[in-house]
């Protein structure tokens, strides 16, 4: 049921962002075409989970904290989840590892407690950056025909000595320093390719 959400999501919702914004993606084909993957984005803008779904060529489910997170319930009409403001979001964490154990894609957006999913999942990693404009603040969207690359960094697969049956608190957290570290590493590297000059 939610799979079914998320891929009516990405076609109704893909259509309208981009005929919005001006989306470019490179490196889509890095994106798997099934199976479980937990893609690491480091844009944290209320239109980030729109971009995400009008950009990639599968259907994805958005875990969000913050300001991508801001439409709250609303956002489990598309079959996404958003970690609650008040209370602990037990109930969200153990969704978002159900939907990886079940061969889905997963979008993790400012998530905290990701390490968890991970380490109960042993799902692959994608990094994934977003540059779009700037706003006055990260609940205010880009403005309507603004230029965004969504730019898809290399598969990494799930290390070991995470993925481990039962999940304690140290895999768990070694799991999110490293899903954390293959998002910062990702994004150097995408930085030394955007400033390195292009052969004459």
């Amino acid at each position: 049921m939610a799979f079914t959400r998320a891929a009516h999501a990405r076609n109704l919702v893909g259509p309208i962002i981009r005929s919005t914004y001006r989306i470019t993606c490179v490196n889509a084909e890095a994106v798997p075409h099934q199976g479980a993957v937990v893609i690491v984005c480091d844009w944290n803008n209320i239109a980030a989970p729109a971009v995400l779904k009008a950009a990639l060529p599968r259907p994805v489910h958005v875990w969000a904290d913050g300001p991508a997170g801001v439409p709250g319930p609303l956002m489990s009409v598309t079959g996404d989840l958003a970690m609650p403001v008040t209370r602990l979001g037990l109930d969200v964490v153990s969704r978002a590892t159900r939907m990886l154990e079940d061969g889905e894609a997963v979008a993790a957006i400012g998530v905290a407690d990701l390490g968890y999913a991970l380490a109960r999942s042993g799902a692959p990693v994608l990094p994934v950056h977003i540059h779009a404009p700037t706003t006055k603040r990260p609940t205010d969207p880009p403005t309507r025909k603004a230029d965004i690359s969504v730019i898809v960094g290399d598969l990494q697969p799930c290390p070991e000595y995470v993925n481990v049956a039962p999940a304690t608190r140290a895999s768990v957290r070694e799991a999110g320093e490293w899903a954390r570290q293959v998002l910062v590493d990702s994004a150097s590297s995408t930085a030394r390719e955007t400033e390195r000059p292009h052969d004459q």
